[in-house]
């Protein structure tokens, strides 16, 4: 925590409606003086003396008036901002815009020296100091002002990425507290350094997500989750949509949660990119069965990883040919009741830990087996019940985008009348469709893919 953001708070950052020097002293002293008018006349003349001796005009806009007093205790900042402008006498005859007032205890004369270099420091970026001045809320000045601090040196404390992404995230969090956000989602694959997220949603949860797995750190709070997307060639809104399926999944967000997000183009170095979504509104499908847990009864961990082995099923085929494949998962028992074997299972005979598809020895057999007509059926829990399985709903499939063929209609319908939900690999196309609810909840594509 840098000193700035222990002595200044949101509530004492106002907009100045004096244009006068004396005027905006007067209003900064109110801000600070809990101890009524007479404090306040007390402080002010005090701030007056000092002005009248030593000006505190630091730099074109800014000014920081600045006094110790004996009978003070700690230290206390205010701020001023005005567009307008305060008529001032600065070096170069022009009005301050922003102006910062440090009131300490005489027992306080390092920390008030630090603080002083600190904000000067702070301030010497111009580009950080107009987005002080234009932001929307106390709340966001107070983050961005906070947070300059928290920059390290080898990200440089003018880089226009970096002053972008702190920028978004202060909007961000101040944004989400406007609208009752559940959740911040911070995508950290488009940015290096997180230092500027040691500043947290004041409610809610701020959910990281990368395509690499994450560790957590001490800094990690119970209101900070981390989630692994590993999927490299999703395009953007992909990316976005998928960990929103898994924070569900995880039991993170649910139907009638708002979430900000928060992305920008991998490995750009920054952020460039927010949307405020509606989770029941992105997801209409995931959510149809009001009775029963988003998801069925199909773990996290299990729809993460029938996706990943549909990605690769997708991306590198068999044998340097395409596959198309379908892969149904969870409410087992009712969708036995839809299917039947085209060919001798595969996995009959195999206890329930032979043949999960979590384990990472399976997995080219799952790939393998692809290449045989029908689908893969499995339980909630990742045991593969059946490869080779032919499905046959009761009813059609609801309708789907045009180029989606009889495989799509069936995995569709299938998930439309019972809790389960279809992953399925065009052979045509390469993309990945996953279905719920009757419904396209989502569609990967790989690249050089078809929209």
């Amino acid at each position: 925590m840098t000193i700035l953001s222990s002595t200044l708070s949101p509530k004492r950052i106002v907009t100045l409606r004096s244009r006068t020097k004396d005027g905006a002293l007067r209003e900064l002293a109110t801000t600070l003086s809990l101890g009524g008018p007479r404090e306040r006349d007390g402080l002010l003349r005090v701030i007056r003396e000092r002005e009248r001796v030593l000006g505190s005009w630091i730099a074109p806009g800014v000014a920081i008036p600045h006094v110790k007093l004996p009978n003070w205790e700690g230290i206390q900042v205010a701020v001023g901002r005005s567009r307008r402008g305060i008529r001032w006498d600065s070096s170069d005859g022009n009005p301050v815009n922003l102006l910062i007032l440090i009131v300490s205890g005489v027992n306080e004369p390092d920390r008030h020296v630090l603080l002083l270099a600190e904000i000067a420091r702070t301030l010497h970026d111009r580009a950080l100091m107009q987005l002080v001045l234009t932001a929307r809320t106390p709340l966001e000045s107070y983050r961005l002002l906070t947070m300059r601090g928290h920059v390290s040196q080898d990200q440089g404390p003018s880089s226009p990425k970096l002053r972008l992404s702190r920028l978004l995230f202060a909007h961000a969090l101040s944004v989400a507290e406007e609208v009752k956000a559940k959740a911040v989602v911070l995508h950290t694959d488009a940015v290096g350094s997180l230092h500027f997220i040691e500043d947290l949603p004041a409610q809610g949860q701020l959910i990281l997500v990368s395509s690499s797995k994450q560790e957590p750190t001490p800094q990690d709070g119970p209101g900070i989750h981390r989630l692994q997307v590993p999927f490299h060639t999703l395009d953007r809104h992909g990316q976005v949509d998928l960990a929103l399926l898994f924070a569900i999944s995880r039991g993170l967000l649910a139907r009638g949660d708002t979430v900000v997000s928060l992305s920008g183009v991998p490995s750009s170095g920054t952020l460039d990119t927010l949307l405020v979504i509606d989770v029941g509104r992105e997801f209409p499908t995931v959510f149809v069965r009001p009775a029963v847990a988003p998801l069925g009864d199909v773990e996290p961990q299990v729809l993460e990883k029938v996706l990943q082995i549909a990605e690769g099923i997708a991306r590198e085929g068999r044998e340097g040919r395409p596959v198309g494949t379908a892969l149904v998962v969870g409410d087992y028992d009712h969708v036995l009741q839809y299917c039947r074997q085209m060919v001798i299972n595969p996995f009959h005979g195999y206890g329930p830990e032979e043949k999960s598809i979590l384990d990472p020895s399976l997995e080219e057999t799952v790939k393998e087996f692809s290449t045989i007509d029908g689908a893969f059926v499995i339980r909630g829990d990742g045991v593969i019940m059946s490869a080779g399985t032919f499905l046959r709903p009761e009813r059609s499939a609801p309708s789907l985008p045009s180029g989606l063929g009889a495989r799509h209609a069936a995995a569709a319908a299938l998930s439309q009348i019972t809790a389960s939900l279809a992953v399925v690999v065009s052979q045509s196309t390469g993309r990945v469709s996953l279905f719920k609810g009757g419904g396209l909840v989502m569609s990967l594509g790989k690249p050089g893919a078809p929209p």
